[in-house]
């Protein structure tokens, strides 16, 4: 499964959740299970480039032009290297289609019980 297949899959589960949950005050809640989904679906992505060479190809169409370095593709911790985040962007995602929950409006319950 690709990334674009697994946020089709993400997106009702998503959803749903904000929805359930926007009534409590969890903005940084949010920020922080966004982060860690990006991050998450750039291993994911780094896993189907299964090289380096994948990236560094990413990376030249995205405009970058300085050293590349030798990274292994599947590991967590070079999911949040800089060349990653400029390969694969939060624009990309918006791109393909991930929600973003932080731009919900979330801890709307006080506003049920303003007279």
């Amino acid at each position: 499964m690709n990334v674009e297949e697994m946020v089709k899959r993400l997106k009702p589960i998503m959803r749903g959740w904000i929805n359930y949950f926007r009534i409590a005050n969890c903005k940084g809640v949010l920020r922080e299970l966004m982060e860690w989904m990006r991050r998450r679906l750039r291993m994911k992505q780094m896993r189907e480039w299964k090289s380096w060479k994948a990236l560094h190809k990413a990376l030249r169409q995205r405009g970058y032009r300085g050293e590349f370095e030798r990274i292994s593709m599947p590991r967590w911790r070079n999911s949040a290297s800089p060349l990653i985040s400029m390969a694969l962007p939060n624009s990309w995602f918006d791109e393909i289609g991930l929600i973003n929950l932080e731009r919900y409006e979330v801890g709307i319950l006080h506003r049920y019980y303003e007279c």
